[in-house]
This record gives structure tokens, sequence and C-alpha cells, in this order.
């Protein structure tokens, strides 16, 4: 079933993928600030954990009220679909690609700017290449893995996390603090699941000695050291054509179409993995 919704999800987020716009959620949190028009309330430290908390069981409620697959299949389908994006990793940086082509500066600078958003590994790790593996975990494999451990209810909880430290403008504010533990804490073993997947995905050795690397560095910040993981790993695992060096920007349009090579291909083997799941429970 799962295996079912999450072919389903991302069909259709492939299709309607160009005309989502990542404004909308920008959109919701004003509507929900004026719901709720309660200062304290938005600055709270337990304002996180309500936002995320409070929907993920109501979906679990509700999930449990449905029965049959002919009405759970399109209701999970739809659920995952929902938080997934809000874009394919592949359409912004094909965007991105063009315009460097077309030597646009300004759309270029912007859509950096747009992959860079979100959690940030340390000060030594940051990088373009970096940024996009964690978009993607971001937009794709965190919500799928939270997916597969708790259904539709996992895909909202981690949806939501992901997105809070993101929309909270008060990067002090014990609200934004409290978001950013949440996340790092949903994070946690997804973004080095997700970390294995790019491994298997490119080169192995190069992601198993980065690893271990990392392991024999002293990083006081845990959470910064999750996403450090990841775009350490997966940027030493990418396999592209004269890698014998650093990127530089003459080889940088290769290296993008690599990220989303690699993505793929462990999109493929994390679904070949939940196939295999799924059919040990139907062998059992």
């Amino acid at each position: 079933m799962k295996l079912l919704a999450m072919l389903l999800a991302l069909g259709f987020e492939r299709l309607f993928s160009p005309h989502r716009d990542s404004a909308n959620r920008r959109e919701i949190w004003a509507f929900l600030q004026k719901l709720v028009p309660s200062a304290t309330f938005w600055q709270a430290a337990a304002m996180p954990p309500l936002l995320v908390i409070v929907p993920a069981l109501l979906v679990l409620l509700l999930q449990r009220e449905i029965h049959g697959d002919l009405f759970k299949l399109p209701f999970q389908a739809l659920l995952l679909f929902l938080c997934l994006g809000p874009r394919d990793l592949a359409d912004d940086v094909q965007k991105l690609r063009a315009a460097r082509a077309a030597g646009d500066s300004e759309t270029v600078t912007r859509l950096t700017g747009t992959l860079q958003m979100g959690p940030e590994p340390d000060a030594d790790h940051r990088s373009l290449l970096g940024a996009l593996f964690i978009q993607s975990h971001e937009r794709l494999f965190g919500t799928l893995w939270w997916f597969l451990a708790a259904g539709p209810a996992g895909a909202v909880l981690y949806r939501l996390a992901s997105r809070l430290p993101v929309l909270i403008t008060d990067a002090d504010s014990p609200a934004a603090r409290s978001a950013a533990l949440l996340h790092a804490v949903l994070a946690w073993l997804p973004v080095r699941l997700t970390s294995v997947l790019y491994g298997l995905a490119g080169s192995m050795d190069d992601a198993v000695t980065a690893w271990n690397h990392l392991r024999q560095s002293a990083h006081p910040d845990w959470k910064r050291q999750t996403w450090t993981v990841l775009a350490t790993v997966a940027s030493a695992a990418l396999d592209w054509e004269d890698s014998a060096g650093p990127v530089v920007a003459s080889s940088l349009d290769a290296a993008l179409g690599e990220v989303l090579r690699m993505q793929q291909r462990a999109l493929l083997i994390l679904l070949a993995l939940a196939a295999l799941f799924t059919a040990g429970i139907w062998i059992a």
C-alpha cells in the first residue's frame, strides 16, 4: 500500500511541480497568525510542537477511520503529494543551469539563494552542491522516510517540522529555537539514511572515507553536524567527470547535472528497498 501511494504521489509531484509555488506557505502562515492573533503564542516555545504534532495526530485518527484499500490508497497518496516539494529539485536546478547559460545573473542569484535556504551545516562545509543535497532531503527524502515509518501522519509530521524554522522570522525567539530543535530531532536519523542512499548512488568508498573523517572531528553543535554529514558525505559520493580537483565555474553545470542523476538513483534505491519491505510483509 505504501509503495503504491509513494509511486502515485511521486508521479503527481513530477506532473504538478512546475505549478507549485513556495510562496503559498507564507500565505498560509499569515492566515494562521490572523486566525490566532496572539503574539505571545507565536513566540512561545510550545508553539512549534503544537503546530506539528496536533495535525499529525489528526491525520492519524482520520486514517484509522478509513476502511478499505480503495479509500486508503488515494488518501495516503494525496497527503504524501501535499507534503512533497513545494517543487521538485530538478525544476529549480534546471532553471539555474539555464540562467547560467543565458548569463542572467539576477536569476542565478535568486535561485542560488532559494536553493541555499533552510538548515545549514557548519561554516567549513557550506557549498552550493552541499545545499542541493540538503534541499533534496528536505523536499523529498525526509518526507519519504517518515512516510515509510509512520504513514501519512509521519509525512505531515516531518513536512511541518521542516518548514516551521523557515517561516519563523524572529530567529532569536523561543519559538524559533524550539522549531529548530524539533526539526533537528526528527531529521537526525533520516538525514543519515539519506546519506547512505547517496553513498550507494555514487562513490561509496569516498562517502565512507568522508564520513569517517567527520566522526574523528569534534563538532559541539549536533544540529549543524547533522546537516554537515549529509552535505559532506553526499558531495564526496558525487561521481562526475573531471572530478580530480575542486568544482570550478566551468565544471559546475556538469556537477549540477550529476546531482540530479544521483537523486534519481538514490530514489530508485529507496523505492527498491520499500518494495523489498512490502514483499517481505506479504511473504510473512
